[in-house]
């Protein structure tokens, strides 16, 4: 197949969540021997191998523009010879699914975010008043004209959405890449202590304030911060303001293909989500926990919220997962990451299993194999119409 893969507002390459997404998935579909072209806006770095990247044709580089990418799309459409198109979702997008609704080509509609508003959303209230709805109007224009829709959580997707058009599909991780038995980058942190380790996007609801309180009832552990995100000064500033900032690092923003080698210092991973602090998870954890399928491949023993997707993913061999309210009150995910660091057999054990549970289920081979046999019968059932 030709594969476009439009997401517009992406950088590529790039150290965000849907970046690495975007990139994962355009060469792993690229390694299964499908010609990939990605639009996207050029990230600083070393440009990817496996595909061929075109920059995003927005009037201005954010994504509330994406919709003026649509003439640009098409046009590369017809002079690739795209066979099928995917696109990651954006309210203010669509590009890509409206080219080739005219064109007659297959489309992939990749849902990330909500669909549809929780109760009390703004953004609903807004809409209502503009008496037309405008935003509902162009969400539902692009679930009527992708042929099929693929996201982490169905719960998200409108109603009125054909059961049959949506399939339900988790992230994944790298597992080459994030491997146990890579080594460690070399860092200011003692070998005489147990290291907590917290990857990703310091944002609300992601809780890194919270590990940070827990830190001061874990007096023999280290504990390890690895991202960035508009969070990371507050929480520094606590780890300050609790005393226990010398058994911390904070790294900041590291390049992706560096971050197995922070994580390689770990013995436990944290998500310490609370979903209550994000008003579009009234609509349930729509969140593919990237962290969580990264620390699994390190084989790593995790600790995070106990909700109804993250149960599906980290079973009691693998971690334990600890109540939204016990996060919030620390003494719940204290236990939990004092009780794997007392227990090294146990905990190691967990990683094992872990390990393997992700290389056999979360892995992003795995992913892109379910993609290209939802790609492959869009083009069969196109043949057959």
């Amino acid at each position: 197949m030709k594969i476009l893969y439009v997401a517009s507002d992406q950088y590529v390459p790039g150290c965000t969540g849907g970046s690495v997404h975007v990139e994962e998935v355009a060469r792993g579909l690229s390694e299964r021997g499908h010609e990939v072209h990605v639009v996207a806006l050029a990230g600083d770095g070393k440009p990817p191998s496996g595909f061929e990247l075109h920059p995003s044709p927005m009037l201005f580089e954010h994504r509330f523009f994406r919709w003026t990418a649509q003439r640009g799309i098409g046009e590369l459409m017809d002079r690739l010879g795209i066979d099928a198109v995917m696109e990651r979702y954006y309210n203010f997008g669509g590009e890509g699914v409206r080219s080739a609704y005219q064109r007659d080509i297959p489309a992939l509609l990749e849902i990330n975010a909500p669909l549809k508003d929780h109760a009390g959303s703004m953004k609903a209230t807004l809409d209502r008043l503009a008496l037309v709805r405008p935003m509902q109007r162009l969400r539902d224009t692009m679930c009527e004209k992708a042929s099929a829709l693929v996201t982490p959580l169905p719960s998200i997707v409108p109603d009125n959405v054909p059961v049959e058009k949506i399939h339900h599909l988790h992230w994944g991780a790298n597992v080459e890449s994030f491997h146990p038995n890579i080594a460690r980058k070399p860092l200011p942190i003692g070998d005489d202590r147990p290291v907590v380790v917290f990857s990703g996007s310091f944002r609300p609801w992601h809780g890194a304030d919270t590990l940070v309180r827990c830190a001061a009832k874990l007096p023999d552990a280290f504990f390890l911060f690895v991202g960035d995100g508009p969070r990371l000064g507050e929480a520094m500033a606590l780890a300050s303001e609790l005393g226990v900032s010398a058994r911390m690092l904070f790294t900041g923003a590291v390049p992706y293909d560096e971050v197995p080698a922070y994580l390689k210092w770990a013995d436990v991973g944290v998500a310490p989500y609370q979903p209550a602090r994000l008003e579009q998870m009234k609509l349930g954890f729509f969140w593919s926990p990237l962290k969580i399928f990264e620390y699994m491949a390190m084989a790593l023993p995790v600790v995070a919220v106990d909700v109804a997707p993250l149960r599906a993913i980290v079973r009691e061999s693998e971690g334990t997962l600890v109540s939204e309210g016990d996060i919030e009150g620390i003494d719940g995910m204290v236990e939990a990451i004092r009780a794997l660091l007392d227990d090294t057999a146990s905990a190691r054990a967990k990683g094992r299993s872990a390990r393997e549970r992700v290389v056999a289920e979360f892995s992003w081979k795995r992913h892109c194999e379910e993609l290209e046999r939802i790609l492959l019968g869009l083009l069969v059932k196109k043949k057959a119409s």
